[in-house]
């Protein structure tokens, strides 16, 4: 069995459809629809969907949302190690989508700022061939506590750890150096453009990739509407690949997709150019629908 973890956030979206005039101080005709997300969850459905065996380690409420999450995970495929958590409620973001299929997200994460190190389920990472962490993890101490003990542990077992950086915003509230000390031990960095310049203070693509591989034997930078570019220990040159040209309904989740086509064809041996392709598809697959991995709104039935 090929499992592949990811650790991190499990939420509900809640998406508002929105015109891009909008009337202020009265109302506007929109849509709002609830759909699972969180973006080690979304890596986690994207895993299991093309095949391989996939788990997901994170913290939900004990209450009819989180319910529901396990319920929608388990349809998916993914084996869910959660812990319920009695006194806080499950997490949630509001995703704002405008007529361009740009978005904003406001994050409320609650029960997922709980995640402790006994939560981590470390005999069934030791049986894993992937560990994959969702950068927010690290954004408070107890789930960073978490995130490196699952880290260290699947490190110690030999098996490879990816990391996802998660939010530019996160990153320069923590510190570079910090984060970067976080993330120690990884073997694939997967930060779109923003997250990599608050990681290296460069702007320009090569340059945040050539800083970042000192740190990681392999950078998957994602460059949204420009592509993605690899750069490897291993390989003589960067990659670079131009994006596949998609309609973009609505890019929430492009990036966890992206990482899960990405890490599933490294984990199975696949070089740097044919990872960074699978990652391609997958991104591009998922800004060309509604949700970060939606095939219907959840079912809260």
């Amino acid at each position: 069995m090929h499992l592949i973890l990811s650790l991190g956030d499990v939420m509900i979206d809640a998406y508002f459809f929105t015109p891009n005039s909008r009337y202020p101080r009265t109302d506007t005709v929109g849509c709002v629809e609830l759909a699972a997300g969180g973006s080690a969850a979304n890596f986690a459905v994207w895993v299991a969907r093309y095949g391989n065996a996939s788990g997901l380690i994170g913290r939900v409420g004990d209450d009819f949302l989180g319910h529901a999450l396990v319920k929608e995970l388990e349809s998916e495929g993914v084996q869910p190690f959660l812990v319920f958590d009695p006194e806080c409620a499950t997490g949630r973001v509001g995703v704002i989508i405008s007529e361009d299929g740009e978005r904003d997200m406001i994050c409320d994460r609650r029960a997922n700022t709980r995640l402790s190190p006994d939560d981590i389920p470390e005999e069934v990472i030791r049986q894993a061939e992937w560990l994959h962490i969702s950068g927010y993890a690290f954004f408070e101490p107890g789930p960073a506590r978490a995130a490196r003990r699952a880290m260290e542990t699947s490190l110690a077992a030999g098996i490879p750890v990816s990391v996802d950086p998660a939010a530019y915003s996160f990153i320069n509230a923590v510190g570079r150096s910090d984060f970067l000390k976080l993330c120690a031990g990884a073997t694939v960095i997967l930060p779109n453009l923003d997250e990599g310049r608050a990681m290296t203070g460069f702007s320009d693509p090569l340059d945040i990739a050539n800083s970042l591989v000192e740190y990681f034997p392999v950078v998957a930078l994602k460059l949204g509407a420009d592509g993605c570019l690899g750069v490897s220990r291993h390989e003589p040159e960067p990659i670079r690949l131009p994006p596949i040209p998609t309609e973009v309904v609505d890019t929430t989740g492009a990036g966890d997709a992206f990482g899960a086509g990405f890490v599933m064809a490294y984990s199975h041996g696949e070089g740097l150019a044919a990872s960074l392709a699978r990652g391609n598809q997958l991104g591009a697959t998922a800004v060309s629908r509604v949700g970060a991995r939606s095939r219907e709104a959840l079912d809260l039935a």
